[in-house]
């Protein structure tokens, strides 16, 4: 069984998962791709969300993983789960809200066809790589998604606001290192930045992926005016929580370095 972790230092998840791994004895088990090392080879393997845990070439968990079931799979354990259909939207979302890039994505585009295409994620998020009828239930919630994904997104868009807001200002705290006023990040971020920003930053690695929306395009400004305006009202906030954050990441990469 070949067993593959794509990972990212300033992933908390991911330092979390080794350090489990490594208490339990398992870490010799897996191999450790890190992205910022490997951005390409993420990219080929359709790794959206860190940690993604690959077993022989199949994703089986993107962005959360449960350690005590994953240990289970080590140790040569089948895990069949049935997977109840009320429950697939819900943990689609929590899938996408838990990783930036599916975010973004998701929100600038709203193109909910193209999104559930990437079928090896929305299997890992949702469990339902480990289910007997997957592909039925698959079938199901893309049908599902394609025809009322604006509902979700409006149920979900505090949790998408804030994970676009808190990624944008954690991006401020690895530029600057330190914090920048509200004057200072209107100046030099205003919305027209800020949009391009999103588009890129959350849709595309280089070119691959990407799709520049004109700011001349109402609805999609309308969407990403409000994600902006989140991002100013609660900037306090958010920058204490990413400077807390990015502190704590610090001392337990030393210890990632030490295990690995």
């Amino acid at each position: 069984m070949k067993v593959e972790i794509f990972t990212h230092k300033n992933c908390t998840e991911c330092n979390l998962l080794l350090e489990y791994l490594d208490q339990k004895g398992l870490l010799g088990r897996v191999q450790i791709i890190d992205t910022e090392l490997y951005p390409f080879l993420a990219l080929e393997r359709g790794v959206i969300s860190t940690p993604s845990v690959f077993i022989d070439g199949k994703l089986v968990y993107a962005g959360t993983v449960d350690f005590q079931e994953f240990e289970k799979i080590l140790q040569g354990e089948k895990i069949v789960k049935k997977i109840n259909k009320d429950e697939l939207v819900d943990k689609l979302m929590y899938g996408i809200v838990d990783s930036f890039a599916a975010t973004a994505w998701l929100y600038v585009n709203l193109d909910f066809d193209s999104f559930m295409a990437q079928k090896d994620f929305v299997m890992a998020v949702t469990g339902l790589v480990f289910s007997e009828d997957a592909e039925e239930q698959y079938n199901y919630l893309r049908n599902l998604m394609i025809k009322n994904g604006l509902e979700y997104v409006k149920k979900w868009e505090d949790k998408m606001l804030r994970n676009i807001s808190s990624n944008f200002v954690r991006e401020i705290y690895w530029l600057y290192s330190s914090k920048l006023s509200l004057e200072q990040i209107k100046a030099k971020y205003p919305l027209e930045v800020f949009a391009h920003w999103l588009m890129v930053r959350g849709g595309s690695t280089g070119r691959v992926g990407l799709r520049i929306h004109p700011l001349t395009e109402k609805d999609t400004m309308e969407r990403i005016s409000k994600a902006y305006m989140y991002m100013i009202n609660n900037y306090d906030q958010l920058w204490e929580k990413v400077e807390k954050e990015q502190k704590s990441l610090k001392s337990i990469e030393v210890e990632r370095k030490a295990i690995l």
